[in-house]
C-alpha cells in the first residue's frame, strides 16, 4: 500500500472559495455555530457573465428569426395577391379537391367558360404513381406505416 501526503498549501489551492456573512475576516479560521452562519459557496462572476451572454445571444437570435419569418410571410402574401390579380384577369377558375385515398389536396386551374382543365397540381401521372405505390405498400408490408 502506498500513501500520498498533501501539503496544506496545495489543499487550500484546491478548496473552493467560501465566504460567510459573519464579522470575521476571510483569513481567520471559520467556525460554524451560533455566532457564525453556515458558509455559502459563491458562484464565480465569470459563470454569471457567460450565462448572461448566452441568454442575450438567444434573445438576439429569437428576434432575428421572428424578423425573418415576418419577411417570408409578407413575401407570401404579396405572391398570393399577385396570383389572385393574374387569375382575375384571365377567364379561369381554381378548383381545389381532396383525394381521400392519398389524403392529398389537388388544385386544378380550369377555363371558366368551357370547364377544360388547363393545369393540375399534382399532375394526374403523379397521382396515378402515388396510388400504385399505396397498393404496392399494402402488398409488401403487413402493417400500414
Amino acid at each position: 500500500m502506498s500513501s500520498t501526503s498533501v501539503s496544506p498549501e496545495a489543499a487550500n489551492m484546491a478548496a473552493p472559495q467560501i465566504s460567510t456573512r459573519g464579522t470575521q475576516s476571510p483569513a481567520s479560521p471559520q467556525k460554524v455555530g451560533a455566532e457564525n452562519p453556515v458558509p455559502e459557496v459563491k458562484a464565480a462572476a465569470s459563470l454569471r457573465e457567460s450565462i448572461r451572454s448566452v441568454a442575450e445571444k438567444a434573445d438576439s437570435d429569437r428576434e432575428s428569426t421572428l424578423r425573418s419569418i415576418t419577411n417570408v410571410a409578407d413575401d407570401i402574401e404579396e405572391a398570393i395577391d399577385t396570383l389572385n390579380d393574374a387569375l382575375a384577369k384571365a377567364p379561369t377558375k381554381a378548383i381545389i379537391s381532396h383525394d381521400d385515398q392519398l389524403n392529398r389536396y389537388i388544385v386544378k386551374i380550369a377555363d371558366e367558360r368551357s370547364g377544360e382543365v388547363i393545369r393540375e397540381v399534382p399532375s394526374e401521372a403523379v397521382l396515378k404513381f402515388a396510388r400504385n405505390l399505396q397498393e404496392i405498400k399494402g402488398l409488401l408490408f403487413d402493417k400500414a406505416l
